[in-house]
């Protein structure tokens, strides 16, 4: 199997099973991560999900020659021509596409867990994610520039979601490869720890995931993206608006009053997972 997925107090965990072979972003694999995707977000057991590798490499970037039809019983390619392999490679950089959308764009909180080596497509899945977490022993690599590709499909969730277009045109142009804390200080990852502190870490961002309100975490990803796309001075009525609307719905009455009189609100759940959350325990 390209990914193996459970369930575990509340987290949905997909976990790509490939990490000695790169977990390379081929047609199997970018299929499998979004059906397990899907049925965790129709899970009504499933607070948040956990993306993450049963190894130290999270993802060595999409599987060019999978794609490209270079591979054992591909088509061939004709004096430099895609010809018959040009709709598969249209196909899968699609498919890459649809799956990054879908991480971005899930209503659950995606939380993505990169403990090693992430590199081209890769960073573009773990930008993706909502919380990305990564251990010290990480690093991050845009290479697609030695093929004379360009990561057009990363762009978005890097330079448009998390970091200033100069250290991103730095990332894409130079080829560098940067440490866990160099990620976090140009915004690409979110938290940085160090090996023997990742299953803590990852345990008590569980238990403050579990606490937060289902409905208000997919309402607050859909303002975010709309807020992206208005212009400056229709940010701030769109705002309120979106505040007067949240505060109008009779569960946040509910909880405020749940506050008030020393107990908490109908989606407090308790986070006590049985498996290990880091491959680095």
């Amino acid at each position: 199997m390209a990914v193996e997925t459970r369930i575990d107090s509340g987290a949905g965990i997909i976990t790509m099973t490939d990490s000695p072979g790169g977990n390379r972003l081929n047609p199997k694999l970018i299929a499998a991560l979004r059906d397990a995707l899907d049925f965790l977000l129709r899970s009504e057991a499933v607070r948040f999900i956990l993306l993450r590798s049963n190894g130290p490499v999270f993802s060595l970037g999409m599987d060019l020659e999978a794609f490209l039809g270079l591979g054992e019983g591909g088509a061939a390619l004709d004096e430099g021509r895609l010809d018959g392999a040009g709709a598969a490679f249209r196909a899968g950089v699609e498919a890459y596409a649809g799956l990054l959308e879908a991480v971005h764009g899930a209503p659950k909180t995606v939380v993505g867990l990169v403990e090693g080596p992430v590199k081209a497509g890769g960073v573009g899945l773990a930008a993706a994610c909502d919380i990305l977490i990564a251990a010290e022993s990480a690093d991050f690599e845009l290479s697609e520039l030695y093929l004379g590709l360009i990561p057009a499909n990363v762009m978005p969730y890097i330079l448009c979601t998390r970091m200033p277009m100069k250290r991103a045109a730095y990332l894409v142009q130079s080829a560098a490869c940067i440490d866990a804390k160099t990620a976090a200080v140009w915004g690409l990852a979110d938290e940085v720890h160090p090996r023997e502190r990742m299953e803590k870490a990852l345990r008590s961002l569980g238990r403050r995931l579990m606490r937060i309100s289902p409905e208000a975490a997919a309402r607050q990803k859909t303002f975010a993206d709309v807020l992206r796309g208005l212009p400056a001075d229709q940010r701030g009525p769109a705002a309120v608006q979106a505040l007067v609307d949240t505060a109008a719905d009779p569960r946040i009455l509910e909880a405020v009053r749940a506050f008030s009189g020393g107990e908490v609100p109908r989606w407090f759940e308790r986070f006590r997972p049985e498996g290990p959350l880091s491959g680095l325990t």
